[in-house]
């Protein structure tokens, strides 16, 4: 399984500024849906990456903790804390090292990081760390959408020419809610949350740099060469270089049937 301690080393930067953002009305559903209003329930945000997700439940008056592997991506993180003086507690661990001693908690939330981890493993050990009524939720922008996209058609173009031998040693794909459905936490729900992007070529480009794909650790001396190619690859279908383009985010909401409830 791939290493996700350094994969995104290089990213963090291009990840704070072009990732695109988790849409309000999801954050507001997760918050309804497991009664977080009440300042009572906590959420674990694992995989947190420089935070969107945590500071967006913060801002909503949820007690968060967020959990990241990667040091540079949780190092921005605190870093964002200091500077809006949020007293949120980071943690730097993998998934699959999150137990007992992080919790009790209500939810443990996925923000496009689910994949990255033996979900067979983390969905068992987070069997003994969430709460009667709690869940576990996976959210990250819907592929089928993505795919439909200028945008994503072209960064799925520059994967096979790129990148042709995808993510050595990634984590083992297959449907999140295959491992949901044998988990603990079976009852799913999916729910997608519509979302406009606009973007300008070089946002396109920044959040390619962003990625597991193409980020500049992993092209090394080939970043120019690449974003040379992706630009002439954009231009040619929108020369003024704008993209408006809609698409949308997915959750997975998962919890354990209520007769197993505990």
């Amino acid at each position: 399984m791939i290493d996700t301690t350094t994969l995104f080393d290089s990213a963090v930067d291009h990840y704070v500024r072009h990732r695109l953002p988790y849409p309000s009305e999801m954050v507001a559903d997760i918050v309804r849906r497991f009664s977080l209003e009440d300042g009572v329930g906590r959420v674990l945000d694992i995989g947190c990456g420089p935070g969107p997700l945590t500071f967006s439940l913060h801002d909503l008056g949820v007690s968060v903790t967020g959990i990241e592997p990667n040091a540079p991506m949780l190092a921005a993180a605190r870093r964002r804390a200091v500077e809006i003086g949020a007293d949120i507690t980071f943690v730097n661990k993998t998934a699959e090292a999150v137990g007992p001693e992080d919790g009790p908690a209500r939810v443990a939330l996925f923000g496009r990081s689910f994949h990255w981890t033996d979900r067979a493993l983390v969905l068992d050990r987070l069997d003994g760390v969430l709460e009667r009524g709690g869940g576990v939720v996976i959210v990250h922008e819907d592929i089928g959408t993505r795919a439909q996209t200028q945008i994503g058609q072209v960064i799925e173009a520059l994967k096979t020419d790129w990148c042709p031998d995808g993510i050595p040693a990634a984590a083992s794909r297959g449907h999140h809610e295959e491992y949901l459905h044998a988990s603990a936490f079976s009852e799913v729900e999916r729910v997608l949350y519509p979302v406009t992007r606009r973007w300008t070529v070089d946002d396109a480009i920044g959040h390619m740099f962003s990625t597991s794909y193409f980020n500049p650790k992993r092209l090394g001396g080939r970043v120019d060469s690449f974003e040379i190619d992706a630009r002439s690859r954009l231009l040619a279908l929108q020369p003024t270089g704008l993209f408006e383009e809609q698409l949308a985010f997915s959750a997975l909401y998962a919890t354990r049937p209520a007769h197993k409830s505990h």
